[in-house]
């Protein structure tokens, strides 16, 4: 007789199946928990890893904008002071343009009262014969253009008559020579 496979009954055989089943099971549940933990253990990691990240970034951009603030500060600083120096340049320059104005006004006074002065001087030892025709000379240049003037011998006698006293320092002819000179030079224009 030849035995080719000795099987138990069901149940028996189920029993035995049992505590390597529960064997199997248990390294099948330890397995997946290892994996879990192994899952968890490197999200725990990933998320330290993220916020690690996250507070260096937040680090590196509190630098920034303090460094932008510091940048911004000395921006305005060196524009106020290039301000402040374009300012005193320009106030710099407006003192001595004044300054050289005023110098040019003085000049201009001295020379026009020095020029007085002497006119004054020259008019000082005048005839008043000669004062006369140089002050209607002067009168006649101020006066508008004449085209024609007639002058009768009535009013040329009484007029040269007071003209023609005797001067202290010359001769009838000559002073009348002045006046003439005077008036016909002043006539025509």
């Amino acid at each position: 007789m030849q035995v080719l496979a000795v099987r138990p009954e069901s149940d028996v055989e189920r029993a035995l199946q049992t505590p390597v089943r529960e064997q199997l099971q248990a390294e099948a549940d330890r397995a997946v928990y290892e994996r879990r933990a192994v899952a968890v253990e490197r999200e725990r990691t990933i998320s330290e890893n993220e916020m690690a990240s996250q507070i260096e970034l937040a680090t590196r951009r509190e630098n920034l904008v303090a460094q932008e603030g510091a940048n911004a500060r000395r921006q305005a600083e060196e524009k106020a002071a290039a301000g402040l120096i374009e300012a005193q340049a320009s106030a710099e320059r407006k003192g001595i343009n004044a300054s050289a104005e005023a110098n040019q006004i003085r000049l201009v006074g001295e020379a026009a009262a020095a020029r007085e002065a002497a006119t004054m001087e020259v008019y000082s030892g005048m005839e008043q014969a000669t004062l006369l025709a140089l002050a209607l000379r002067d009168a006649a240049g101020s006066l508008p253009n004449i085209g024609n003037l007639t002058i009768t011998p009535d009013l040329l006698s009484g007029a040269l008559a007071g003209l023609f006293r005797e001067p202290a320092g010359g001769t009838v002819q000559a002073a009348a020579a002045r006046v003439a000179a005077g008036i016909t030079g002043s006539a025509g224009k």
